[in-house]
């Protein structure tokens, strides 16, 4: 478009508005319809929250300044800055991405005003003035597909002006700021969900898994993070607890009694990690030390009950040694030898045995007595009948 200074006093005539849509691109028939394309565009929803929520906020005041005849936007960037409450630097950057992505149009650049040293006067004004930028607001064109060797299918998204001298264009593809990790495709998870459920965590990194492990357990515990569950449960993993102590303390008291639940859904919970905390504040003492845990009570029943048993059989043997008798003991059979099925002998090698032999001969022997015995009463009756 021309600089001069009649053509920026007049409205933008439609073939100069056309003329500034990008390629792939075509003017919004209202406002709503192009906010409602934005926030739908897979490129805004790749956006960081705060990008995301910040570019909404400039792409909506633009929307609202926007003509309802010809979707022409003159508003000014300072104006945009009191409205958002944004920097001048974040509105001229969103801006800017709209422009390179297709979503504003360029209609008129933006002048300020410009001044010659004169000879008396000192600085005069050129007559052009300072005037805002004039965007076309767009949405993406319905294009049909374009063979992959075409060349324009690179460019379905231009823009018709070349990028800001202010503002340099970004070549890399990393983050734009310190905490911003890169988007990798397939990422990995980097806690894994296998930790056993009997076994106690020692280190953070275990008890990280072991946080995992009862998100995956629990539909309660999956609303929180593994890194909040992990610092919530902290004095009962230094106790000593396991994945199955934790889940046993949210549905039973340290006296054996059941908790009883008032709700049957989980999004019925007001504050779920105030509920978690409640359940296991009973599992506490006065110190704030966790109690002895199911496990570790059984384990002590255990090793008395041991205890107690090797303490009789030191007394039995006190008391055979005292009476003069050797007590000899049968070495213990081992659980994979209690477990393992009996051995089955080879019955093609060892034949019936002397036993079976003379008991099939003497039931051979009766049978035939028997055959003969009816034969005997068979022939009386023919005879009797006979006479």
């Amino acid at each position: 478009m021309s600089d001069l200074p009649n053509l920026l006093r007049t409205a933008p005539s439609k073939a100069l508005i056309l003329a500034a849509v990008p390629r792939g691109m075509r003017r919004a028939s209202d406002q709503q319809s192009f906010l409602r394309a934005l926030r739908e565009d897979a490129d805004v929803l790749e956006l960081r929250y705060d990008g995301y929520g910040n570019l909404l906020r400039i792409a909506q005041e633009i929307a609202w300044a926007a003509d309802w005849d010809t979707m022409c936007s003159r508003p000014t960037i300072a104006k945009v800055v009191e409205e958002t409450g944004l920097s001048k630097a974040s509105v001229k950057r969103w801006v800017r991405w709209l422009r390179e992505h297709g979503w504003l149009g360029v209609v008129e650049q933006g002048t300020t005003v410009r001044f010659r040293k004169g000879t008396s006067a000192g600085l005069v004004d050129d007559g052009l003035g300072n005037r805002a930028a004039v965007w076309v607001i767009c949405v993406p064109r319905d294009i049909t597909p374009v063979p992959t060797n075409d060349t324009s299918a690179d460019q379905a998204k231009g823009i018709n002006e070349p990028p800001s001298v202010s503002l340099p264009e970004r070549d890399k593809e990393g983050p734009t700021r310190t905490r911003e990790a890169p988007r990798t495709a397939g990422r990995k998870l980097r806690i894994s969900p296998t930790w056993a459920l009997h076994e106690s965590p020692r280190t953070k990194r275990d008890r990280l898994a072991t946080c995992e492990r009862l998100r995956k357990e629990s539909t309660v515990l999956r609303h929180m993070t593994p890194w909040f569950l992990r610092w919530l449960l902290k004095p009962f993993f230094v106790a000593g607890w396991t994945a199955a102590d934790v889940l046993h303390a949210l549905d039973v008291r340290p006296d054996d009694s059941r908790w009883t639940y008032t709700w049957s859904s989980v999004h019925e919970i007001r504050h779920i990690p105030g509920w978690v905390r409640h359940r296991l504040a009973a599992w506490l003492d006065d110190n704030e030390e966790a109690l002895p845990s199911r496990s570790q009570l059984a384990a002590a029943a255990d090793a008395v009950r041991r205890a107690e048993q090797e303490m009789r059989k030191q007394a039995r043997h006190a008391a055979a040694a005292a009476a003069g008798v050797e007590l000899v003991e049968e070495p213990r059979m081992s659980r994979a030898e209690a477990l393992a099925p009996a051995p089955i002998a080879d019955r093609a090698s060892d034949g019936p045995s002397a036993d079976y032999r003379s008991v099939r001969v003497e039931m051979e022997r009766r049978r035939r007595e028997k055959e003969a015995a009816e034969l005997e009463m068979l022939a009386a009756y023919r005879a009797r009948r006979m006479s």
